[in-house]
C-alpha cells in the first residue's frame, strides 16, 4: 500500500453529473472576438507605423494639377508678361513686377552701380507653371534660360567697338521691337552700330513707346518729345538699358551686325515687314516717300 496521497477526484456531480459542454455556437462567436480584435490591432499599428513615416505607401493620393504651358513672346516688357501672368495663371502680375524691379540682382546681371531692372534678361520662352510654381521660381527659369542661351554667342565683335554684354542686351531689344524679318536683323544691328560711332541719335520710335509706356504705332509730336533717357529721338547714345525681353536670334544680330554704309532706315510700309536703307539723308528722304506711298496704296 502507498502512502502517498491520492489526486482529489474531481467532483461532477456538483455540475449536474458530467463535464459542462459549451453552448451551441459559443466558440464560433469567441473566435469572431478573436479575430475582430486582432484586425483592430494591425489597423492600430499601420496608422501609428504611418504617422511615424514607417510606411512606403501613401494612405491616400491627391491628383496633382497638370501644369500649364506659360508663353513669354520676344519683345514683352515686363508690365506685359505681368499682364499675361494675370489673364492666364494663378501667379500675381503684381508681385512679378515687384521682384523685377530696379535692384541689386539686376545690377550684378548688368554690371552697374545702380540698381538695374531685370527688363531684358526675362528670357522668352515656354515655362510649365505647376500648382506650386512660385512667381520666383518662374523668374528665377528665366534667368537661367538667358544665361544658358547666351553661353553660345560670340561677343567679340561687340567687345571690339567697346560694348559690354549688356550694352548688345539693349541693342538686341531695340532690334526685336524693331524688326520684323528675320534677314534684316544683323543689318539693322549694323545701321545702331554706324550711328552710335558717328555720333548720331539712334532716333529708335520704338524707345519713345517704351518711355510712354504705350506700344502704340502712331507717335504723337508730345510722345516724340518726352523728356525720358529712353527717348533716343531726344538723347544721343543708347537707353539706359533693354527696352523688351528679346530673343536669342536678336541678341546674335546684335552682338555680331552686319557690315554696311547704311545709317538710316525706315520701314517700307507694303505689308513685307521689311524695310528701306539708306547711306545719305537724300537717300533716307526718297525712302520716306516711297514708305508713304507705299502707306496711301499709290503707284
Amino acid at each position: 500500500m502507498s502512502s502517498r496521497r491520492q489526486p482529489p477526484r474531481r467532483d461532477y456531480q456538483r455540475y449536474g453529473g458530467r463535464p459542462r459542454q459549451p453552448e451551441r455556437g459559443s466558440g464560433r462567436s469567441f473566435a469572431w472576438v478573436v479575430l475582430l480584435l486582432g484586425i483592430g490591432a494591425l489597423g492600430a499599428f499601420a496608422l501609428l507605423r504611418d504617422k511615424i513615416g514607417g510606411s512606403k505607401e501613401p494612405v491616400a493620393t491627391i491628383a496633382e494639377v497638370p501644369p500649364i504651358s506659360f508663353v513669354v513672346p520676344e519683345g514683352f516688357r515686363r508690365e506685359d508678361i505681368a499682364a499675361r501672368l494675370d489673364r492666364d495663371t494663378k501667379l500675381s502680375g503684381d508681385e512679378y513686377l515687384r521682384l523685377t524691379a530696379p535692384g541689386a540682382r539686376g545690377s550684378t546681371l548688368a554690371g552697374s552701380t545702380k540698381p538695374t531692372s531685370l527688363e531684358g534678361f526675362l528670357f522668352p520662352a515656354t515655362y510649365q507653371i505647376g500648382s506650386r510654381l512660385t512667381v520666383q521660381e518662374l523668374i528665377d527659369a528665366q534667368l537661367e534660360a538667358y544665361q544658358s542661351r547666351i553661353a553660345g554667342v560670340n561677343y567679340q565683335r561687340a567687345k571690339s567697338k567697346n560694348l559690354t554684354k549688356f550694352d548688345v542686351l539693349t541693342i538686341a531689344a531695340m532690334i526685336e521691337r524693331e524688326v520684323r524679318r528675320p534677314d534684316e536683323r544683323r543689318l539693322v544691328a549694323g545701321v545702331m552700330y554706324n550711328r552710335l560711332k558717328q555720333g548720331i541719335r539712334l532716333d529708335i520710335d520704338a524707345t519713345v513707346q517704351f518711355a510712354i509706356g504705350s506700344w502704340k504705332t502712331e507717335l504723337t509730336a508730345s510722345d516724340l518729345a518726352i523728356d525720358s533717357p529712353y527717348n533716343t529721338r531726344k538723347f544721343p547714345g543708347l537707353p539706359p538699358g533693354p527696352i523688351c525681353n528679346p530673343g536669342l536670334a536678336s541678341i546674335q544680330a546684335a552682338a555680331n551686325p552686319k557690315a554696311s554704309s547704311y545709317i538710316f532706315y525706315v520701314a517700307r510700309d507694303d505689308g513685307s515687314g521689311g524695310h528701306y536703307f539708306a547711306t545719305t539723308p537724300q537717300e533716307f528722304e526718297v525712302a520716306v516717300a516711297k514708305a508713304a506711298k507705299n502707306r496711301a496704296g499709290t503707284p
